[in-house]
């Protein structure tokens, strides 16, 4: 990735704090801790066969950093496994730069987690 400009902020996800409260709220929260828990290895630089940076985001989800055509693009795709080998699937987006670019601006602002909280109620 190429390097950001000293006016971008990098991106520093909140860490969550735990509440007391009802039983109930204790193991949603718990569930949380262990989503956190599996999140740690979120930042983990992986390399598939081709030697392409990827990030694991699930089980079967990878966000992938490659070079097509001379064009930077980050891919965020599905994965399944044929004869013991994690192969792409048809569903998932590949983002230029720019369009990357204007993602990881509404991410670092803000703005898409306030939408997010908006819709959960």
């Amino acid at each position: 990735m190429p390097p950001s400009d000293s006016s971008e902020e990098e991106f520093k996800p909140k860490t969550k704090k735990a509440k007391t409260t009802s039983s109930k709220k204790k193991k949603v929260e718990e569930s949380s801790e262990e989503e956190e828990e599996d999140d740690n290895d979120a930042g983990e630089v992986k390399r598939n066969d081709s030697g392409e940076p990827y990030f694991e985001l699930a089980s079967k989800k990878r966000c992938t950093v490659r070079k097509w055509k001379k064009a930077v693009l980050v891919d965020i795709r599905e994965f399944y496994e044929k004869d013991g080998k994690q192969l792409p699937g048809k569903k998932g987006i590949s983002l230029n730069l720019e369009q990357y670019k204007a993602l990881r601006a509404v991410v670092i602002d803000g703005s898409l987690d306030e939408q997010i909280k908006e819709l959960e109620g």
